[in-house]
């Protein structure tokens, strides 16, 4: 008979769940508000809804509005907020569209729910195949009943232009098949379900107890979803109770609620999910610097965990605490064979199932997902670094800890560039991710470091480097896409002309160097991505007072590998 092992599942408060609002009788003679998300084409679509709506409906009348702001809830933008009270007060009803994409659909729920909530009926027109995505949404903001309308139209927003004929052959079929359905989620009167101002209890689940072993509790935890499959270490009342020593904060303090669930990330959960991924105690500061580090606003995590595309976490750790616990800097620092980098990024992915509330299918809509899911984990080559630790570019001093969280969709290696220009080159011929806003990850080895410092350039000079020479021509990209997105980015400027040049990357705020490898070589990886949906962000870790006597504690788990 195993030990019981505790819920890694996170409570959420559901004190402010609400009920739907009463339908109207009619659209006849009533104001109906159409709510655009960021994209060009959604105004163009309901558009179209008003015009089939206006002939059934003649004395209705339309206010449009467009929220011109990707992965970004209403309520928490003090400068939209008010434009949007005010044009809400003037409609009768809502009509939001259009949930084409996973994290579009997502935080179109967001901001459709928060206008249910004020008293106006709403509903939601999503792309069929991603309604999981507008559901998931709408219950993380406790209101799971919020009427959605499926749709085939697909995401237009690759299109090369939105012209007539466009119009004509996809939106209006489409908008015509379902204009019947938009009605009805506006007039029909709500079920009893519908009405209800609680939602079941999902509570329940954050404190369910399993008793078995390794296996028992492996498998059960996998059939509710808690996991990957793999196998997990219990989380007994005295493995969490081990690991709650690595952290000087109380075990009920909650750290952040995790979106997109607004899971409550309290000490305890994440110790709970830490003992199940195989840490140690003296990984939790590292773990709990990374949970306030998810919870940064820059990161917008359901941007990238809940999209259709396949993005992937990279973590770095920088300063004391990573040598004290043994993170890989050099040979083999990608590679998982170190307890610490394998064991902090796969308590990431379970803090991101478990806490977030992100399972695939359900939030995670992504049509291919990506082999590095479960997140790169490594420490920074300080020592033989010609620059200063990384953490001092956001504002932490040389001696503080921290963790840097970025996320990545495709990667390059280079071994080849030898002199500062070379290395460059190298830089600024990456295929940058196709996105509103690209970033890039350069992790390069101390070799290369050294190489770019005797030239001069530092950390930053690099960045600046790539962001004004990192070009290409206007030709290939979206031009029409960025400038109908109402998305341009800091520093951007879109040419005219196809045979000019832009750059690759609009600006530097996605843009990072790391430093880690081996010493001599002259080798790298760029990790494309880190732009859109947020980031990087940067937390410092904080230590419990007898830090190093856990590190004591803990220092001979290491291996010692038997030579043949």
């Amino acid at each position: 008979m195993g030990s019981v092992a505790l819920s890694p599942w996170a409570e959420v408060d559901v004190s402010n769940a609400k009920g739907l609002s009463a339908r109207l009788e009619s659209l006849e003679g009533n104001t109906i508000g159409l709510f655009a998300h960021f994209k060009g084409h959604s105004p163009l679509i309901l558009k179209e809804i008003e015009r089939k709506l206006a002939e059934r409906f003649p004395k209705a009348t339309f206010k449009l509005l467009q929220y011109p702001k990707d992965t970004k809830e209403i309520q928490d933008d003090p400068e939209f907020l008010p434009v949007f009270e005010k044009w809400l007060s003037q409609v009768d009803c809502v009509i939001s569209a259009y949930g084409d994409a996973g994290s579009c659909a997502m935080y179109l729920a967001f901001n459709t729910v928060l206008a249910e909530r004020a008293g106006t009926p709403c509903v939601l027109i999503v792309k069929r195949d991603i309604l999981n995505s507008a559901k998931r949404g709408a219950a993380a903001r406790q209101m799971p009943k919020l009427r959605l309308v499926a749709c085939d139209l697909p995401d237009l927003s690759f299109e090369p232009s939105l012209d007539q004929d466009l119009i004509e052959t996809q939106i209006k079929p489409n908008i015509a098949d379902i204009i019947d359905d938009i009605v009805n989620g506006l007039t029909e009167p709500l079920s009893k379900a519908e009405s209800l101002t609680q939602v079941r209890n999902v509570n329940a689940l954050a404190h369910l107890t399993f008793e078995g072993g390794i296996v028992e509790t492996s498998n059960e935890f996998y059939r509710r979803g808690f996991t990957n499959g793999m196998p997990i270490i219990p989380p007994t009342e005295d493995a969490v109770e081990a690991m709650l020593l690595g952290t000087p904060l109380a075990r009920d303090y909650v750290v952040a609620e995790l979106p997109p669930m607004r899971g409550m990330a309290t000490v305890e959960k994440i110790a709970v999910n830490a003992v199940m991924a195989g840490c140690l105690p003296t990984y939790m500061p590292a773990l709990i610097a990374l949970v306030e580090a998810l919870a940064q606003p820059q990161i917008h995590l359901p941007g990238w965990t809940c999209s259709v595309a396949g993005f992937a976490p990279l973590i770095v750790l920088n300063g004391p605490v990573s040598r004290d616990i043994g993170m890989n800097s050099q040979k083999n620092f990608l590679s998982p064979y170190d307890k610490p980098s394998a064991a902090i990024a796969n308590a990431l992915n379970l803090i991101i199932m478990n806490i977030s509330g992100v399972r695939p299918g359900l939030e995670d809509n992504s049509y291919t997902g990506h082999e590095s899911r479960l997140g790169v984990c490594f420490a920074e080559n300080e020592c033989t670094s010609p620059w200063k630790p990384l953490q001092t570019e956001f504002g932490f001093s040389e001696s503080d800890s921290t963790v840097t969280l970025s996320w990545f969709t495709g990667r390059r290696w280079f071994n080849k560039a030898t002199t500062a220009s070379e290395l460059l080159a190298t830089f600024c011929a990456v295929e940058d991710d196709a996105g509103f806003a690209p970033g890039c990850n350069y992790v390069i080895s101390p070799r290369c470091a050294q190489i770019l410092s005797e030239a001069g350039y530092s950390r930053i000079d690099v960045c600046d480097y790539i962001s004004e020479y990192a070009r290409k021509p206007a030709r290939d990209i979206n031009i029409h896409w960025m400038k109908r997105n109402n998305h341009v980015q800091r520093g951007a400027i879109l040419p005219e002309n196809p045979d000019c040049s832009c750059r690759k990357f609009w600006n530097t705020d996605h843009l990072n160097i790391f430093v880690a490898g081996a010493e001599a070589t002259p080798r790298g990886v760029m990790f494309i991505g880190g732009g859109d949906h947020g980031g990087p962000a940067c937390a410092r870790m904080q230590l419990p007072d007898n830090w190093n006597e856990l590190i004591g504690r803990y220092q001979d788990i290491r291996p010692t590998y038997f030579e043949y």
